[in-house]
């Protein structure tokens, strides 16, 4: 359930922006969640509404962007997603190591205002 948590951020954050930048109207609010985030898509959606219900927000659109895992193998230095069938090793030269590119978090990625 701490989607609600990072729902409520989100709408937050646009909110303080909005105030910050004079924006009077945003269409639609774009996130981006990491395939390792923890966070599942289909509750942020859920709890949309009733996060934004009475506010400056209430006609806006929430888009959700999942962003898939990509390791860069430490051994042979490419670019992967990792798969539990081959026990998260690099399908190239099958090393363990690697550095996590993208992924993991959950960001705003873009709001679109109306002017």
């Amino acid at each position: 359930m701490h989607e609600l948590s990072y729902i409520l951020d989100i709408v937050n954050t646009v909110m303080d922006e909005m105030d910050a930048q004079n924006i009077e109207s945003v269409k639609k609010i774009v996130v981006d969640v990491g395939e390792m985030s923890g966070v599942v898509p289909y509750y942020l959606h859920k709890y949309y509404p009733e996060a934004i219900k009475n506010t400056k927000l209430s006609e806006t659109v929430l888009e959700i962007n999942e962003i898939q895992v990509e390791i860069q193998c430490e051994g042979c230095n490419r670019v992967y997603h990792p798969d539990k069938n081959n026990k998260y090793r690099c399908p190239y030269c099958s090393e363990r190591k690697g550095k996590l590119l993208k992924g993991k978090g959950i960001m705003i990625s873009s709001i679109e205002i109306e002017e």
